[in-house]
C-alpha cells in the first residue's frame, strides 16, 4: 500500500488530491483519501491583467505550504505538482513557481496544453474502461484552455490545446476565432466518418452529469446537454447557487463550459458522451504509479 499526492494549479481552482494505491492480483486499486478544491481563480488575473496579483500569489503560496504539510501528514510516497493555462499566460507565473520552490520545497511544473491533454488521456485510459476497437473524442474544458484528443482503435491520432475556457468566457475576453479554430480542427482531423463517443472531463461536465441524474459510466446525450444548458441559462448566479446548490465559482461558468462541450461534440458529429469523472490531479497520480515520475 502506497500513498501518492498531486496538486493541480488551474485557472478556475486549485485541487489537492491524496490517494492510496493498493496492489491486488487483478491490478492496482486507487482509493481517494482526500480531495481539496480551493476556489482561487487565477485566470481572472492572468487572462485580464496579464499577471497574477500579489493577493492571489500569496494565496497560492499558502496553499503550497498546506500541500507540503499534508504530504507529511499522509506520509506520501511521492507527489507531482503542475500549473496550467493561467500560470502559462501570466507574466509572473515563473516567478511565483520559483517562490513556491524556495519557501516550501514543492516543485511545480508549468505544463503546456499538449502535455495536459496527454496526462488526462493516461488518467482515463488507465481506468480500463476504454475499448480499443472504438473511436473517441476526448474533451477537457478548463478555465483557460480546452484540450482535445482524438483516438482511433486504441491509438491516439491527434491532440491539440485551444485557448478556449470558462473563465475567458465569463470575463468576456474570449477570442471568438478560437471557437472556429477548435471546430475546424476537429472536423479536419477526425478520420472515421463518425466516432463512437465523446469523453468529457472537467468540473463543469462532472456537475452537469450529476444534475442530469447520471452515474457509473452512463452516457450523456448531446440533446440532453443542450437542454440542460438552456434550462440553467434562465437563472441568475444567485438562483443557481441557492436553488441548485452550485458553488459561486461554478455557478458563473457552468453554462459557458457546457457550451464548449456541446460545440465540440457537434463538430465531431457525436450524439453521446462518457463522463468518467477523473481529472488532471487523478492523471498525475496515475502517471506516477504507472510510468514513474516525469
Amino acid at each position: 500500500m502506497k500513498i501518492f499526492a498531486s496538486i493541480d494549479i488551474g485557472s478556475n481552482a486549485i485541487r489537492m488530491l491524496f490517494e492510496q494505491v493498493n496492489e491486488t492480483k487483478s491490478g492496482p486499486v486507487f482509493k481517494k483519501l482526500s480531495l481539496v478544491r480551493l476556489p482561487v481563480r487565477l485566470g481572472e488575473d492572468a487572462f485580464v491583467k496579464g499577471k497574477i496579483s500579489n493577493k492571489k500569489a500569496k494565496k497560492v503560496l499558502h496553499i503550497a505550504h498546506s500541500f507540503n504539510h499534508l504530504c507529511h501528514v499522509f506520509e506520501v510516497e511521492d507527489y507531482l505538482a503542475t500549473a496550467t493555462s493561467a500560470m502559462r499566460d501570466a507574466k509572473n507565473g515563473e516567478e511565483i513557481i520559483r517562490q513556491i520552490k524556495d519557501e516550501t520545497g514543492i516543485k511545480v511544473r508549468i505544463i503546456p496544453g499538449e502535455e495536459e491533454a496527454d496526462i488526462l488521456y493516461e488518467s482515463i485510459f488507465n481506468t480500463g474502461k476504454i475499448e480499443n476497437d472504438k473511436s473517441y473524442v476526448f474533451i477537457d474544458v478548463g478555465g483557460g484552455s480546452t484540450e482535445i484528443n482524438l483516438f482511433e482503435n486504441g491509438i491516439r491520432e491527434k491532440w491539440k490545446s485551444f485557448n478556449l475556457g470558462t473563465v475567458r468566457l465569463k470575463e468576456g475576453i474570449q477570442d471568438e476565432k478560437e471557437w472556429e479554430r477548435m471546430e475546424r480542427w476537429i472536423k479536419k482531423n477526425i478520420k472515421s466518418e463518425k466516432p463512437d463517443f465523446a469523453v468529457g472531463t472537467g468540473g463543469n461536465i462532472n456537475k452537469i452529469y450529476k444534475m442530469c441524474g447520471l452515474s457509473d459510466w452512463e452516457t450523456l446525450d448531446r440533446v440532453t446537454l443542450k437542454e440542460k444548458m438552456q434550462f440553467l441559462s434562465q437563472f441568475s448566479q444567485d438562483e443557481l447557487i441557492n436553488q441548485f446548490d452550485l458553488k459561486p465559482d461554478r455557478a458563473d461558468v457552468i453554462v459557458g463550459g457546457g457550451e464548449i462541450y456541446y460545440r465540440a461534440m457537434k463538430a465531431a458529429k457525436l450524439e453521446k458522451m462518457i463522463v468518467p469523472k477523473v481529472g488532471l490531479s487523478d492523471g498525475l497520480i496515475r502517471r506516477m504509479y504507472f510510468n514513474g515520475k516525469f
